[in-house]
Parts: C-alpha cells; sequence; structure tokens
C-alpha cells in the first residue's frame, strides 16, 4: 500500500511539473493608431516563426513585410490636408485563427495654408528674334525657378540651361495666387497658357537684360573624306502638289471647338485638330503645297494652322455698363452692370466675381458668385453698427482716426476687374468724403456708435430717400473713371 502511495505521488509531482513547465499560449497584441498626419502599426506576441503584414494606404501598398515575434512600423501620409483610407492584414504563422485585419479613414488636419503671391520665371526662344520679347512671340517655355513674394526677377536665378545660347532668347516672369495646392509647370508651350486664374500678372523681357548670354560654340567636324561615286537611286515617282484648306472660323464666342471648324478630309488630305492648332497630312500619293495660315513641317509630312485663341477672348471680352461709386445712407457702394459677349452661356446666374486690386504689395480685395449686375460694399465699410468707413479705425470710446488700414489704398484711384472668363477692368474713385457720406462724422461722441437716421443716397438714389434717379446715374466721383481698359489672357 505505501509502494502504490508512493507511486501515484510521484506520478503527480511529475505531471505537476510538466503543466508548469509548459509554454504558456500566444497572447497576439495588434495595436492600430491613426492621426490625420500618419499611421502607426505595433504587433506583439507573435510566434517565432514567418508572419507577415500587409499596409494600405489609399488603395495602395506601401508595407509588405515578415516578422517573428513583434513588429512596429510607422508611415507618414505625404498630404494632412485631405483625408485618407487605411488597411491593415496580419497573416500569423501559428494558425488562421490568430489573423487581424483592421481598416479605416482619417479626417484631414484643420490647419490649412495661408494663401500668398509667388513670381517664376520661364526662359524660351523667341519665334521671331527681331521681335520684341512678348507671349505672341514666344516658343515653348521651360521653368527655371519660383519663389514666394511679389517682387520680380532682376537677375537671373540660376545657370543657364544647355541649350541656351546666342540672340534671340527672353523670359516671361509670372505672378500667382498660391494657396499651397498650386504645382508650378515644368513647360508651357504657347498660345495654351497653363497658369489659369491663379495668374494675377506678367512681364517679359530679353534674357540678355538679366544675363550675360554666350554665343553658340562651332560644331566640330570631322575631316572631310574622299567622296566615292554616289550610285544613282532610282527616281521616286512624282507627287502631286495638293494645298491644305483653311478652317472656318465662325463668328461667336466660345471654346476653340465652337470657333473653328475642322475642314472636312478627302482622299488627298486628312485634318486633324490638335492642342491650338489644325494638322493636315498628305495621303500617299501627295505632298503638301503652300496655303495661307499653314506652316509646313520640315519633313513635309504635315502642316500646321495656328488657332487665333487670343481673338476668340477678344471676342469674348465683357462688355461694361454703369459702374461707379455712389453713396446711400452716408455708406460707400460699388455699383455695376456689366454684359456678356454674344453667344457665351454662364454656369450659373451669379458668375461674376469683382477684385479691387492692390496697387502696392498687399492683398487683392475679392468678392465672388455674384449676379451681373447690382452692388456691393466699399471694402472696409460697414452700412451696419459697429460703423466703418476704409481708411479710418474705431476707438474703444467710439471716436474715429485715420488710418494706413482698413483698405485706405481704395480711397483714391482704384482698378476694379470684373470676371466670369470673359474679363473687364476698369478704374473707380471713392466717393467725396462729406459730412453726409463716405467718413465719420466729424465730431463722433464718446461711446458706443448709435444707428443715425439715413442722410439719404450722395451720388445716386436707390429708393431710400431721394428721388428716382437712377442707382449709377452719378458714376466715378471726381472723375476716377477716366482710364477704361481691358486685361485678358487666355485661359486655358
Amino acid at each position: 500500500m505505501k509502494k502504490l502511495l508512493a507511486s501515484t505521488a510521484a506520478s503527480l509531482l511529475a505531471l505537476g511539473g510538466l503543466v508548469a513547465t509548459a509554454a504558456p499560449a500566444s497572447a497576439h497584441t495588434p495595436q492600430v493608431s491613426a492621426t490625420c498626419t500618419g499611421l502607426d502599426v505595433s504587433l506583439k506576441a507573435y510566434s517565432a516563426k514567418d508572419n507577415s503584414v500587409t499596409v494600405k494606404v489609399d488603395g495602395k501598398v506601401v508595407k509588405n513585410e515578415t516578422f517573428q515575434r513583434s513588429y512596429s512600423t510607422s508611415y507618414t501620409f505625404p498630404d494632412s490636408s485631405v483625408a485618407h483610407s487605411w488597411e491593415i492584414d496580419v497573416r500569423a504563422a501559428d494558425g488562421k485563427k490568430y489573423d487581424h485585419a483592421q481598416q479605416g479613414k482619417t479626417t484631414p488636419c484643420a490647419s490649412s495654408p495661408t494663401p500668398g503671391n509667388e513670381v517664376g520665371i520661364y526662359v524660351y526662344k523667341k519665334t521671331d528674334p527681331a521681335k520684341p520679347a512678348a507671349w505672341e512671340n514666344s516658343g515653348p517655355q521651360t521653368l527655371v525657378d519660383h519663389k514666394p513674394g511679389t517682387d520680380w526677377y532682376t537677375t537671373f536665378p540660376s545657370d543657364l540651361p544647355r541649350e541656351v545660347c546666342g540672340d534671340g532668347w527672353a523670359v516671361q516672369q509670372d505672378r500667382i495666387r498660391q494657396d499651397g495646392t498650386f504645382v508650378w509647370p515644368e513647360m508651357i508651350t504657347p498660345p495654351k497658357s497653363a497658369l489659369g486664374k491663379v495668374l494675377t500678372g506678367s512681364k517679359h523681357h530679353d534674357l540678355d537684360d538679366l544675363v550675360e548670354v554666350p554665343e553658340c560654340a562651332e560644331e566640330t567636324r570631322p575631316p572631310v573624306e574622299p567622296e566615292t561615286p554616289a550610285v544613282p537611286e532610282p527616281e521616286e515617282p512624282a507627287l502631286t502638289i495638293v494645298p491644305p484648306v483653311a478652317p472656318t472660323i465662325r463668328e461667336v464666342c466660345g471654346t476653340d471647338d465652337e470657333r473653328f471648324v475642322l475642314p472636312e478630309s478627302t482622299d488627298q488630305i486628312s485634318y486633324t485638330r490638335t492642342e491650338g492648332a489644325i494638322v493636315a497630312h498628305p495621303a500617299d500619293g501627295f505632298a503638301l503645297g503652300e496655303s495661307a495660315g499653314y506652316v509646313l513641317a520640315e519633313d513635309g509630312a504635315s502642316a500646321s494652322f495656328a488657332l487665333d485663341l487670343e481673338a476668340a477672348v477678344e471676342d469674348c471680352a465683357l462688355t461694361p455698363g454703369d459702374i461707379g461709386a455712389v453713396c446711400e445712407a452716408d455708406t460707400p457702394y460699388l455699383g455695376y452692370e456689366v454684359f456678356l459677349p454674344e453667344g457665351y452661356q454662364a454656369d450659373s446666374d451669379r458668375p461674376l466675381s469683382i477684385t479691387f486690386l492692390n496697387p502696392g504689395e498687399g492683398e487683392d480685395y475679392t468678392v465672388e458668385g455674384l449676379p451681373l449686375d447690382g452692388r456691393i460694399l466699399w471694402p472696409g465699410a460697414s452700412a451696419d453698427e459697429p460703423r466703418a468707413w476704409p481708411g479710418w479705425e474705431r476707438q474703444s470710446d467710439g471716436t474715429y482716426v485715420e488710418t494706413d488700414g482698413n483698405y485706405a489704398w481704395t480711397r483714391s484711384d482704384v482698378e476694379v476687374l470684373f470676371q466670369v472668363n470673359p474679363d473687364y477692368s476698369t478704374t473707380v474713385r471713392y466717393p467725396e468724403g462729406t459730412a453726409s457720406c463716405a467718413n465719420p462724422p466729424a465730431a463722433a461722441a464718446p461711446g458706443p456708435v448709435s444707428a443715425a437716421a439715413p442722410s439719404g443716397p450722395s451720388l445716386a438714389a436707390t429708393g431710400a430717400t431721394a428721388g428716382a434717379a437712377g442707382f449709377l446715374a452719378l458714376l466715378l466721383v471726381g472723375g476716377g473713371a477716366a482710364l477704361v481698359w481691358a486685361r485678358r489672357r487666355a485661359n486655358g
């Protein structure tokens, strides 16, 4: 009996030792942390065999690796201002029950870049070296540099490209409104612009105004070898010369596809439309002859007819109506009226934007989503309490003092740009400062400014207190609208 008890106790002790020394069960721990800026992945307590992990961001694989025991990685989103989707797929080596899949989507970071100005510089070969540098005299343009700010380049910012030598080279400088998303194109091919509505100004000049342009090196020619008698080649059959037909130009406002009608192809010549041109190709047995408007390729295999997009823009200019400064109830407004060119269809009933162009280095003032006629408050003005006028600052005691801020630059002749797609601009003068309009009262009482009885329209009645003078009957007080000009640029 004692032997039986001893044997049983020994067995129990041995079994207990096995249980005590057995490996603990695997406690796989996947952890994923996603923010607006990036993704962190941590995998712990996996088997010592090859486990695998795949990380996808916006549908693309950014990590695909194997690991033993543990794994961690981080991924930073290239653009934190937009939302990103992500997926994690973990395959455990010790069984599918330990596999882990997780996915989600981030939200954009709250901060966004502050819009500002940038100036870019392009170099190009003039199409006619004898003529001045201009958009109309520009070959393909190559980006050289760009910088924040509004100052133009006065010296060439880097080494000249290898192909630049001799006469006939020029530069174009473009100033744009940069919101942090615009990417400068490396190449621009006139007459198509690639800058669109972000363009706020440009200038051209010859390249040698900024840098000394080297002379072109003479080609190194190999020594002339004695000529061997040439074996005459069999003569090709003579080709029939046919001149290409110019496209028909419709007198309407619209895109180049609408204005320029592609000629009908024949069994002698076929016609295709490319960006900014119509191209003619001869059929077998035919050669292209000269034709007004067409430029024959060096190999004679095609001829191009450049589409005059500048003329299309001219025909699409806005037509101005009554435009000018006006006062009502001692508050300054800009009254306006513009008309779309014939044949042009706007994409909404409020397609207009109005921009007061700052003549200095400061920001312009823009109001968007406007109808084609109406009025807007003058920049810096307020018709409600507390009242405000451009060039004046309200003090804590309710009085006003003159200031260089609060759009004081709009109080003299200021250029105003009207844009739908066609553009129009004019110079407008701020209303004459009187006791009844355009400035604070001559002696404002201390304390909060209370609403005063309307003093009536100063320049044009709108039905408030004056008779039936037209809303814009008196335009451009003080003769400020002497200058009217059209500012256009092809919008690609």
